[in-house]
């Protein structure tokens, strides 16, 4: 029986087969990078807006800080040699600063989910306040009780947000309107609320 002929090989067909190869290798390639690339935005979104909570939340505290100092009581207007001002949230040298206490602001350290918390429970958002005296006072390292003899204080707050994110920003504020006041009219003034300006503000983190 005589052999069959042997077919002539297509040379096209095997560089048509390695092409699809390289073509289906660059497609599988680029789509893993894609993948990549849309987690990595995902992931910068979800991180930009936890840094963006945590913000709010500091600023959010330093305004109720803001209140508090301004709330009727919480500056003496005593403008002898021991005035206190506002004293009664700072200490000498402005060493062992503590965070308001409750008492002081309720909710100073309030966690997510708690009555005095003032965000929504999904904003995973909370701060912590603290008041530090200015270098410049001239009560700095006075006793305790009249280091705060200019008016001026840093609200130092720290805001916390989802993701363990964390911002803090500080504000520096001053006590104005504060003449002499005569006997007759310094109760009125000691229960009426505290004017202050705002002289700079800086985020810290």
């Amino acid at each position: 029986m005589p052999a069959l002929p042997r077919l002539p090989r297509d040379r096209q067909r095997g560089n048509s087969l390695l092409l699809a190869l390289i073509v289906l290798s660059a497609l599988a390639t680029l789509g893993s990078l894609t993948v990549v690339s849309v987690q990595s935005s995902l992931k910068t979104s979800t991180n930009g807006r936890s840094q963006d909570i945590a913000l709010y939340a500091a600023e959010s505290g330093a305004a109720v800080a803001m209140d508090m100092l301004r709330a009727p009581g919480a500056y003496d207007l005593d403008t002898g040699p021991n005035r206190k001002g506002w004293s009664q949230f700072v200490v000498p040298n402005d060493l062992g600063v503590v965070p308001l206490t409750t008492a002081q602001m309720a909710s100073n350290g309030a966690l997510p989910g708690t009555p005095n918390n003032q965000f929504s429970n999904d904003l995973k958002a909370w701060y912590s306040v603290e008041i530090h005296n200015n270098r410049n006072d001239p009560g700095f390292g006075s006793g305790a009780g009249t280091n705060d003899q200019d008016g001026i204080l840093i609200i130092r707050s720290t805001g916390h947000g989802p993701q363990g994110s964390l911002a803090i920003v500080e504000w520096e504020v001053q006590r104005v309107g504060d003449p002499p006041p005569s006997p007759p009219a310094r109760e009125v003034q000691l229960n009426s609320a505290s004017k202050f300006v705002l002289l700079g503000w800086h985020v810290v983190l």
